[in-house]
C-alpha cells in the first residue's frame, strides 16, 4: 500500500510551499479561494484554442456566476458573469499609464464580449443598467499600456501575453457556447427567456500596481492602485472585433473588485426585469 514517507519532514514540504509560490501556483490558489469565499463556482488551469497559433493552451483561472428569476415556477431571465483571468505573481511592480476619456467615451455596456438572447427591449436601451459598476465608469479613467518596472529590455512583456490569453480564452469560450452575435429581442420573455453570459478578461496581479501620469507642472506623478480598466486594441484575421474591454487588479484589490463585479450583475439583470414589465 502506498502511504506517507515518514522521511519527509516539515524542512521538505516548506520547501515544497516555496517553490510552489515562486511558480505562481500559491497565487492562483489564492485568488481562487477569494471567488470561491464569493461563491462563484471556478475551474483552474481550463483550456481555451488560440486560433491565431491553431493550437490549444491554459487559462489560469475561469469563475463563473449565475443569477436567475422565475415566473410561475418557470425561468424567465437567466443572467450568467464568467471572468476569464490570468493570474500573475511578480516582485517588480506594474506601472499603468493613466489616460481620462471623454465624456462621450466613458460608457462601459456592449463593448463588452457578451451574448445576448430574447431581451425584452432593444439594447440601447439596457445601456444605463449595464455600465453601472463597471470598473471603467467607477475609476473614471483608462489604462492605455503598461511598463513592467526593471524589467531587463531583452526579457518579453508578461503583461501583453496575459492580456491575450485572458481575451483570447473569453472569445473561445463565446464561440463554443454562443455563435451568433446577433442580439435578439422578445415582446414577451416568459414565453422566449431571456438568457445572458457576460464575459470578462481579467488580470490578477499579485504584485503593486503603480498609476502614472504628469501632473500640471509636467512632472511624473506616481500612486499605487489596486486596478485599472483597459480598452486592448488586438486584430487579427482571427480576431477581427479590434478593441476587447479587459481589467487588471490586484490580489490585495480582488475581493472589492469581486463585489464591483457582482453588483453590476444585479444592476443589469434588475433592469432587464425592469424594462421586461413582467411583475414578479
Amino acid at each position: 500500500m502506498y502511504g506517507v514517507n515518514e522521511n519527509m519532514d516539515d524542512a521538505f514540504f516548506n520547501k515544497l510551499k516555496e517553490d510552489l509560490k515562486k511558480s505562481g501556483l500559491g497565487s492562483e490558489l489564492k485568488a481562487g479561494q477569494i471567488f470561491q469565499n464569493h461563491n462563484w463556482s471556478i475551474s483552474s488551469g481550463g483550456a481555451y484554442y488560440d486560433k491565431d497559433e491553431g493550437k490549444s493552451r491554459e487559462i489560469d483561472i475561469v469563475a463563473h456566476r449565475g443569477k436567475s428569476t422565475s415566473y410561475n415556477d418557470k425561468t424567465i431571465i437567466y443572467n450568467s458573469f464568467i471572468i476569464h483571468a490570468e493570474v500573475k505573481k511578480t516582485e517588480k511592480p506594474w506601472i499603468v499609464f493613466k489616460t481620462y476619456p471623454k465624456e462621450m467615451l466613458k460608457s462601459c455596456a456592449w463593448n463588452n464580449i457578451i451574448s445576448a438572447i430574447n431581451l425584452p427591449v432593444e439594447p440601447f436601451k439596457l445601456v444605463k443598467y449595464l455600465q453601472e459598476h463597471s470598473l471603467k465608469k467607477e475609476n473614471q479613467w483608462i489604462g492605455s499600456g503598461i511598463h513592467e518596472a526593471f524589467k531587463n529590455p531583452d526579457q518579453p512583456s508578461r503583461w501583453y501575453g496575459a492580456f491575450l490569453s485572458a481575451i483570447k480564452s473569453g472569445v473561445d469560450y463565446y464561440d463554443t457556447h454562443h455563435p451568433d452575435k446577433e442580439e435578439q429581442t422578445t415582446a414577451n420573455i416568459i414565453e422566449n427567456p431571456t438568457e445572458i453570459t457576460f464575459i470578462q478578461p481579467l488580470i490578477i496581479l499579485d504584485g503593486k500596481l503603480i498609476t502614472a501620469e504628469l501632473s500640471q507642472d509636467n512632472d511624473i506623478k506616481l500612486e499605487e492602485v489596486h486596478s485599472a480598466a483597459f480598452e486592448f486594441e488586438y486584430k487579427t484575421k482571427n480576431y477581427n472585433d479590434s478593441k476587447y474591454r479587459i481589467d487588471v487588479v490586484t490580489m490585495e484589490g480582488l475581493d472589492s473588485y469581486i463585489s464591483l463585479i457582482e453588483k453590476r450583475q444585479e444592476s443589469f439583470h434588475n433592469g432587464i426585469i425592469k424594462e421586461s414589465g413582467v411583475n414578479v
